[in-house]
């Protein structure tokens, strides 16, 4: 019995094999670079020290660390993500407590990648978003 199986089990990993035609298979997937980069003010002076938080909006997941503006009220987070339509959403948070805390959430598409490699398959190229917040006092 553990011949015959082992027959079978040969022929059936045999046919996955290049020898039936030129079939080309590959495990992984595609990737990107992704970036998104902007700035956080009460509408007319920068804020520093607002922790920024990015994430998918659909599952709420953050990534970690997340980034703080600096003295210009300035972030820049440089991720990468699954290049079709993906939505994002970035949560910034005032860590001094003076301002209240506030949610966007943009969509990167295919076409706002560019510098695909034309022989990779994996890479779909960079994209760049600019996402500027105007946050509230409390």
């Amino acid at each position: 019995m553990k011949k015959i199986l082992g027959i079978i089990l040969s022929v059936l990993g045999f046919a996955g094999c290049d020898i039936i035609g030129n079939t080309e298979e590959a495990y992984g997937t595609p990737y990107a670079e992704f970036e998104v980069k902007g700035s956080v003010t009460d509408g007319a002076n920068p804020i520093e020290n607002v922790q920024l938080s990015y994430g998918n909006p659909q599952y709420g997941n953050y990534t970690s660390p997340s980034d703080t503006t600096d003295s210009q009220g300035n972030y820049n987070f440089v991720n990468v993500l699954f290049p079709e339509k993906s939505a994002f959403m970035i949560v910034a948070t005032d860590l001094n407590g003076k301002y209240e805390s506030d949610t966007i959430i943009d969509t990167v598409y295919n076409s706002d990648f560019s510098g695909k490699k034309k022989n990779d398959d994996w890479y779909c190229g960079k994209a760049s978003k600019t996402v500027n917040f105007t946050l509230k006092e409390k």
